[in-house]
């Protein structure tokens, strides 16, 4: 008994307690920070995807290729949608008559140049507010150029013949692009539809939140500070580390803020924008989506474009 007592005490005092205990107050403190912004989130999205139509949107851009980049690039102060269901209004956009590289703009910005990703990544980030500038002005930049190289490289709407007489669906949330927003309803059957919606959602992106926050919360007590710095110090390794991380976990734009400022103490700033501004643009459940809805050639060059132009970006703020 005496040593079984003794086994149990060693344990408790062991660094491993220690070690789990840090562990779930930073998975714990992450999540909980960014929990009311993603709920704010889906609540918004969900109301723009039950009571504003596409042709509300296309009636704002302009016709015109060049002349609509830089306002679609804007549209997300008044429509701050969430980047999972971009995919599936894009399309309807495009095959509505937008033109593509007004779509691609408003596709890459709207998800990040919005009211609820700008306060969650300023209340993030509280002790250095650059990095709310260095996000938006990226996203911007990005969208821009996008925009302009797709007018220039492409001339069809590029949509697959399939995607273009089908309903998409959005398969990583509960917006599913099928017609009953062109139904007539009654405001009633709208709000439970957006109740439906935001709840599905919600659920949706926490799971990606949640892992996103772990995998944060793991390499914060499991990695040594000197090999955090030794990766997240490079100017150039750290960019790719952090473009790579925001690909695979596909977290939400209005909760990736809180994960990049969970890296904050040891990795470079440019990396921490290249995770925020890549992942709600260029993510693996966004990839599948634009490859259902679009050709393979346009989805590979629009990434390409978007990876290095952020990449060199990011860069610039490292060396800034």
């Amino acid at each position: 008994m005496d040593n079984l007592l003794a086994f149990a005490t060693s344990i408790l005092n062991s660094s491993n307690l220690g070690t789990i205990v840090n562990f779930k107050i930073i998975l714990l403190s992450i999540v909980i920070e960014a929990l009311p912004f993603v709920l704010f989130s889906v609540l918004v999205s969900a109301i723009l995807n039950n009571f504003v139509s596409e042709d509300t949107i296309r009636k704002i851009i302009p016709r015109s290729k060049f002349l609509s980049i830089l306002p679609a690039s804007l549209l997300g102060v008044l429509f701050p949608v969430c980047d999972c269901g971009m995919v599936p209004i894009v399309r309807r956009l495009v095959m509505k008559g937008v033109p593509l590289p007004a779509a691609v703009a408003f596709m890459l910005a709207a998800p990040i140049i919005n009211p609820v990703v700008t306060a969650a990544t300023s209340f993030a980030f509280k002790a250095n507010g650059n990095m709310v500038f260095f996000r938006l002005g990226t996203a911007f930049l990005i969208a821009c150029l996008a925009g302009w190289l797709i007018s220039i490289l492409f001339k069809d709407n590029e949509l697959k013949a399939t995607a273009a007489s089908q309903s998409a669906a959005c398969n990583c949330c509960s917006h599913h692009a099928a017609d009953h927003k062109h139904i007539t309803q009654t405001f009633a059957e709208k709000l439970t539809r957006t109740i439906y919606d935001a709840s599905g959602e919600f659920f949706e992106m926490g799971k990606y939140l949640l892992i996103g926050a772990m995998i944060g919360a793991l390499s914060q007590v499991l990695l040594t500070r000197t090999a955090l710095l030794a990766v997240g110090q490079d100017p150039f390794l750290s960019i790719g580390v952090m473009m790579l991380f925001a690909f695979g976990i596909s977290v939400c734009s209005a909760a990736d803020a809180f994960i990049a400022a969970s890296f904050a103490n040891s990795f470079s700033p440019g990396s921490l924008v290249a995770f925020m501004v890549f992942g709600p643009m260029i993510d693996l459940k966004n990839i599948l989506m634009l490859l259902h809805a679009f050709r393979a050639r346009f989805v590979l060059c629009l990434s390409f474009i978007v990876a290095i132009v952020c990449a060199a970006a990011a860069y610039l703020i490292n060396l800034w």
